[in-house]
């Protein structure tokens, strides 16, 4: 008798172990629809390994007090659980009117050959059931500058932005999600740049990765800035606030998918037992991050329903400017063949993953629901007889030795130019500031900096090194303005991508011309061309052009003169001071 009792005790444990599990599961579910999106997965950690343990314990425990009968009813139940999470439906299609798609750097010199080799079918989708077009980005190339332009529709010299040490209360005008608001619909804002410090609004805003602090409207999002700012899932507090095991149960109820914990999970052990390197590392959190904040956008947009809705994706960008070098290996020598083994898919798993999320996100809106896809820029390779000199200007001395002569200034690098930028709207300072630059000499008494006018940026000076030979003795000896060499240039390695003025736009919805070439666009084109897609008219003060949509705008209605009015309405209030800094580091801009 204690064989088969003990057989019916653990077939009694492995019924009842996963029970716990399964019936959280179901709980989680109500709240968060995507939460089981494995059936592996779920049979795996939440039926499989329970009823294992289960199984054991309860032989043992038969051994032990003899049971005649085999259980049915656990068994029935348990099976009941894990069907009824396995077949669990997703809610329907969001209604929203404009869905804004942001992949950071996108450009078409990697899509293509991509979508000819079978790859990337929700972007392949986007040009055969809509059009796209190349949008032509703008000197000098930094995202925040970039992002603000399609957003307000508004050169920099008038949005304001000029660099990366910015905040959302410096924009002088208003942008998308200001207009639409004040038009009476609900706004959805993820990630866009120079989003910090949020505002409350009908609907939400969370701030991009320059946010240095954790606030996102609503505050119940905080979680996902929190994983942010705390390297992305290490097990560390952010600011003395919540450990990661409470963001991690608060991320759950905000979206966060059983497939995206597992796989976080198991990137911790791996940092633990295999200890990666920074390359390994950077790779690992942009993909993750991409992850994450796809499980938590589709969420807030679900439960927040805006009719204007932006998520913007940045591992594109990010991957391209570290390990640009082993995607195209052939513009560069004395590559690493270990390093070029590990990392020579990494740029084209950021495409592969930019195109996963969007394929969800177009699946998650309405047949009715307009997608536009856009990016910032493009991106290649750098030229090695410009850009890969050996050296790499550093932007934190110059920037304070020019605050300190009261010029406020943003400083900001790209390759090995700099931007110099007058914050606050400082324009008639910028002779001061030319000035100031210029009388920045070198031992010798020559000048350190080729200063130059930036094209389209009056508020803003582009420095290049007037003696671009720099070598280790030149560093120990030399000076700028009676200052060390070293505080102002280094030797090193450049990253290996560069943007590139050709970035991507695509749009898809009902009335848009199907499979179509769009005429080409500059950023300065995007915002009213949105606005008119959500049926409001851009004001007559937007210099740029209306390129799809003429025909959803209201008849009868004249466009307004102006809507500045509407950016001291809308600009937030509060917020931290600064920038995150470590992330400006880690994508080279700022040294």
């Amino acid at each position: 008798m204690s064989r088969p009792s003990a057989v019916n005790a653990a077939l009694l444990g492995a019924s009842l172990a996963p029970m716990p599990g399964l019936l959280i599961a179901l709980g989680v579910s109500v709240l968060n629809p995507w939460f089981i999106d494995s059936v592996g997965l779920l049979l795996l950690l939440l039926v499989l390994a329970p009823a294992v343990v289960g199984a054991v314990l309860g032989g043992l425990i038969g051994l032990r007090r003899p049971r005649a009968r085999a259980p049915r009813a656990p068994v029935a139940l348990t099976g009941a659980a894990a069907l009824a999470l396995a077949l669990w439906p997703e809610p329907r299609p969001d209604p929203v009117k404009v869905l804004v798609v942001g992949i950071d750097g996108a450009t078409y010199d990697l899509i293509d050959p991509m979508i000819a080799a079978g790859e990337l079918p929700a972007l392949k989708s986007m040009a055969t059931e809509g059009s796209r077009g190349v949008l032509m980005s703008m000197e000098p190339m930094f995202s925040p500058l970039l992002w603000t332009t399609m957003a307000s529709g508004r050169p920099p010299e008038e949005h304001g932005i000029h660099g990366f040490h910015t905040r959302a209360t410096d924009v002088l005008v208003p942008r998308l999600w200001d207009i639409a608001e004040s038009e009476g619909l609900r706004i959805g804002v993820y990630k866009w740049l120079v989003t910090y410090p949020p505002r409350p609004a009908p609907g939400f805003i969370v701030p991009s990765w320059l946010a240095p602090a954790p606030e996102t409207f609503p505050a119940e999002l905080s979680f996902v800035k929190e994983l942010e700012l705390a390297n992305r899932m290490r097990r560390k507090k952010v600011a003395g606030t919540r450990s990661t095991t409470a963001l991690v149960l608060a991320g759950i109820s905000q979206g966060l998918r059983l497939s995206t914990l597992w796989d976080a999970v198991r990137w911790s052990v791996r940092e633990r037992v295999e200890r990666p390197d920074d390359d390994a590392r950077f790779e690992a959190m942009q993909l993750l991050r991409g992850r994450i904040d796809r499980d938590v956008f589709v969420h807030a947009m679900h439960k927040h329903q805006p009719d204007l809705a932006t998520f913007t994706y940045y591992a594109t960008d990010g991957l391209a400017h570290r390990f640009w070098t082993y995607h195209q290996p052939d513009a560069f020598t004395g590559i690493d063949p270990k390093k070029q083994a590990l990392y020579g898919e990494t740029v084209r798993d950021a495409y592969r993953q930019a195109d996963q999320l969007l394929g969800e996100l177009q699946a998650r809106v309405s047949p009715e629901t307009t997608v536009v896809v856009v990016s910032d820029h493009g991106f290649r390779a750098f030229d090695p007889a410009l850009d890969q000199l050996g050296f790499q200007p550093l932007t934190e001395r110059l920037r304070a030795r020019l605050i300190e002569q009261g010029l406020p200034v943003d400083v900001s690098r790209l390759g090995i130019k700099l931007n110099v930028g007058l914050t606050d709207g400082a324009a008639d300072r910028l002779p001061e500031l030319r000035a100031a630059l210029e009388a920045l000499v070198d031992e010798t008494g020559a000048p350190v900096f080729r200063v130059e006018p930036v094209p389209g940026a009056p508020n803003a000076l582009g420095l290049t090194l007037t003696d671009e030979r720099v070598t280790e003795a030149r560093i120990q000896r030399g000076t700028v303005g009676g200052e060390p060499l070293g505080d102002y240039v280094r030797l090193s390695e450049t990253f290996s991508g560069m943007h590139d003025a050709r970035g991507v736009i695509y749009a898809k919805g009902p009335g848009l011309p199907v499979g179509q070439t769009l005429p080409s666009m500059g950023l300065l084109d995007v915002a009213p061309t949105v606005q008119a897609l959500l049926g409001i008219h851009p004001a007559l003060d937007l210099p740029g052009v209306v390129a799809l949509g003429q025909d959803r705008l209201p008849k009868g209605v004249a466009a307004p003169a102006s809507r500045d009015e509407l950016a001291e309405r809308f600009r937030p209030k509060g917020g931290t001071e600064g920038v995150d800094e470590a992330a400006l580091r880690a994508l080279g801009y700022v040294e």
